[in-house]
């Protein structure tokens, strides 16, 4: 029904005068745009802005400034968002309006959170806390599970619970059985809290209490992630992480892995089904644990090279440098595109590739071992071993492949992006008023840093890129034995097709300094004229 009723306000809107009562039609318009269409979305609340202001409206210039800055944020265009919420703060401020206010400063909370600057971020929230409480209204309780992970990330538990338990006194009070998924996250909340002070009993009766409510209501989401959470308690209990004495049902080791065994295997499976990255990440890491603990280091080994083939793919760069902007008064007017927007759709293009191969593995070991289950036992018991062996074999080598191509492609894209980061600082120091401007060489060498390799992840390179050239590094010192050790970094990477502009990026010198060691290597192995350095060494 919603469509339909977005076409009719639609039709109303073309006939409608410039006043107030289009200025609200085009606010609930934006509104029903919201949620499908952000753009749309955006461009009505714009709407809603400059007809406000044309009338000198102050609550539609209000309303204009957060709705725009709401779809900014869902976009994830931090600075935009900031921006709007700024001038949205300031009308309601001006008109005196308590609710407005303190809904906005929440936004702003959010905004700041979102970009990892937790101090600002409890700022803004514990000022809305304040507006509520001033204006006597009682029921926020989101605000108060928001100020409530705010303490948690700067790792003041107490704070967090004293949040978290209002949080749970106001949805008990003033909550309606269509809020009770509200009701079942604070648990979750609280069950976090508690499994980080090593206090198990009270983390899984919270996390138990979530899942009874959640299993109830039929969010698979939700409940996956308080199974995982129920899984991490009972794997805390058997390493011994609790900081508080176990009552004797918790202080057997193997009942308390069987438990996490079988809730985190829950929480993998609904993982995969609904497509979660982060869940399944985190019960990679756990499952890793939970292995080792048990001895079964091959499960573990394959559950931490999955954790960190997911992590990789969560990874993104922030935008600070543009969000700083914004904070300083607005001085650029037009912002490129979001830096860590664009990161994050890259990443999901690896991710998915490779999810896909990921797939594909699994489909080629599964037919395998089908295969090798209608073998005679008997009489062909040595082949059997022989080819499981092969192909354990295959499969650490093609996970080997994986890993070195994500390696290749991660300093490939890392690079883009560090080049249009210092394309962007070049065009803002361009700027008239770049004099003012926050400083950006700090952000950009932190990025250029981050793709330099030290000598253990050197050491940890070599290692991958043996398994995937078996022999190459000892047939390379065998017929050339003088090399340096930056001249052999320069052949392999040549080898897996770096330019030297990458080669410079990862080994942390300049582009000249790649070309004369270049030239160098060329003198040293007396490589003839027609052939090149990157054919030759693919021949090793």
């Amino acid at each position: 029904m919603a469509q339909p009723n977005t076409d009719s306000m639609l039709a109303v809107l073309k006939t409608a005068p410039d006043d107030t009562n289009k200025a609200k039609l085009l606010q609930e318009i934006a509104g029903a745009y919201f949620q499908t269409n952000p753009e749309q979305s955006k461009a009505y609340s714009l709407q809603v802005l400059q007809l406000s202001e044309k009338l000198q409206w102050d609550m539609g210039i209000l309303r204009g400034n957060y709705l725009t800055g709401r779809c900014y944020a869902i976009q994830n265009d931090l600075p935009q968002a900031l921006k709007y919420f700024q001038h949205a703060l300031t009308i309601a401020r001006k008109i005196k309006n308590a609710n407005r206010e303190g809904i906005i400063l929440s936004g702003i909370s959010a905004v700041y959170a979102t970009n990892n600057d937790y101090d600002k971020a409890l700022k803004y929230g514990l000022e809305a806390a304040e507006v509520y409480e001033r204006a006597g209204i009682k029921y926020y309780q989101h605000l108060m599970v928001n100020i409530g992970y705010l303490y948690i990330r700067q790792e003041k538990f107490d704070d967090a619970l004293h949040y978290y338990h209002k949080a749970l006194q106001q949805e008990l009070q003033y909550g309606t059985p269509e809020s009770r998924g509200e009701l079942a996250n604070i648990y979750l909340n609280l069950g976090g809290v508690y499994i980080r002070q090593g206090n198990l009993v009270p983390a899984l009766e919270n996390y138990y209490k979530a899942e009874g409510m959640l299993s109830q209501l039929g969010l698979t989401k939700n409940i996956a992630i308080s199974q995982a959470d129920i899984g991490e308690c009972y794997l805390r209990a058997a390493q011994g992480k609790n900081k508080v004495p176990l009552p004797d049902s918790l202080r057997d080791k193997n009942t308390n892995l069987n438990k996490a065994e079988r809730y985190l295997l829950m929480a993998w499976e609904a993982g995969n089904k609904l497509g979660l990255i982060e869940i399944r990440a985190e019960v990679a890491g756990s499952l890793t644990n939970l292995y080792a603990a048990r001895g079964q280091y091959q499960k573990a080994f394959e559950y931490q090279s999955i954790n960190v083939v997911l992590r990789d793919s969560l990874r993104d760069i922030g935008k600070e440098k543009e969000f700083a902007m914004v904070e300083a008064q607005y001085l650029v007017q037009k912002q490129t595109d979001s830096l860590h927007y664009l990161n994050a759709l890259k990443d999901k293009e690896i991710k998915q590739s490779k999810l896909q191969r990921n797939g594909g593995i699994l489909l080629i070991a599964l037919a395998g071992i089908i295969s090798l289950l209608l073998i005679n036992r008997q009489k062909l018991k040595h082949i059997q071993r022989r080819k499981i062996a092969e192909a354990e074999k295959q499969k650490a080598e093609e996970l080997a492949r994986m890993q070195l191509d994500d390696f290749t492609k991660s300093i490939q894209e890392k690079n883009q992006l560090i080049e249009k980061f210092a394309d962007e600082i070049a065009k803002y120091q361009a700027l008239p008023c770049s004099n003012e401007l926050p400083e950006g060489d700090n952000s950009l060498q932190l990025l250029q840093s981050s793709v330099i390799l030290n000598d253990e992840q050197w050491a940890s390179f070599q290692s991958l890129f043996n398994k995937v050239h078996n022999g190459y590094i000892s047939r390379v010192k065998e017929k050339y034995p003088d090399l340096t050790t930056a001249e052999l970094r320069t052949i392999l990477l040549t080898k897996l097709g770096l330019t030297n502009k990458e080669m410079a990026a990862m080994l942390g010198v300049s582009l000249e300094a790649i070309r004369v060691n270049k030239h160098r290597l060329l003198k040293k192995i007396q490589l003839p004229d027609d052939i090149a350095l990157e054919g030759f060494v693919q021949d090793i």
